[in-house]
């Protein structure tokens, strides 16, 4: 098994997308886990070509162009009041203080703290509807 004792360095690569870590299982045709010159991070079967990475797209920014799953959850802001960042539109808040949930769009934050609302004879008045359903499917005695 690889032991190392002294910190890893490399230099002196032909650009940012050159290749400067792969790491293999044995048997592999195609490296499991791949590092740039750039840092970006690639990670695929071992069996083809990575399909998964993670890079710095800017200051302060990580990003993936595939799917990203937080399996305990994802939350990108936490903030007391409502959100004054200028995050980019698809961020989503939570105002732990008013607990109230936020979301980015068209460079604005909007709120999105109220149950799905319709208007209750079609749209003639100005009288509202709640729907509110039941996560047993109404085995309790909630109905709809």
């Amino acid at each position: 098994m690889p032991k190392f004792v002294e910190r890893i360095t490399a230099q002196t690569f032909a650009s940012a997308a050159s290749t400067a870590l792969d790491i293999f299982v044995s048997g592999d045709s195609n490296a499991r886990v791949a590092v740039d010159a750039g840092g970006k991070l690639t990670w695929g079967s071992g069996s083809g070509a990575g399909d998964v990475t993670l890079y710095r797209s800017a200051a302060n920014a990580l990003k993936t162009d595939d799917t990203f799953e937080g399996a305990a959850g994802l939350i990108t802001l936490t903030t007391s009041g409502k959100p004054t960042g200028a995050l980019a539109d698809g961020a989503i808040a939570v105002d732990t203080t008013n607990k109230a949930l936020y979301f980015r769009a068209d460079s604005a934050w909007n709120a999105s703290n109220a149950l799905s609302l319709t208007d209750a004879d079609g749209g003639d008045s100005a009288a509202w509807i709640r729907y509110q359903i039941a996560a047993d499917g109404g085995a309790n005695g909630a109905s709809l």
